[in-house]
């Protein structure tokens, strides 16, 4: 069993970050260009939503690093559950 899970440490996953929701006409939709903005259902600086598939995994908060957009995790869900195999 520790060799399969082992095997399975490097394997990639697609993880996402929803930063909120919102709800829009196609009118609406369909009139969006460049610099148009969309708000979402979160205020500015609340914890956004890390997924694997559609399992919610974990919250966070946006930062940039090097330039880059980043999310500290700040809450795993079912940490021990999850991981204590590993």
């Amino acid at each position: 069993m520790t060799n399969t899970v082992n095997m399975l440490l490097d394997v990639g996953v697609p993880i996402s970050v929803q930063l909120g929701q919102t709800r829009m006409s196609i009118r609406d939709l369909l009139n969006l260009k460049k610099g148009s903005l969309v708000q979402l259902s979160r205020m500015a600086g609340e914890p956004v939503d890390v997924f694997i598939k559609d399992k919610m995994l974990a919250k966070g908060e946006i930062t940039v690093v090097d330039d880059k957009l980043s999310v500290r995790i700040g809450q795993l869900y079912g940490e021990k559950e999850k991981f204590k195999h590993l």
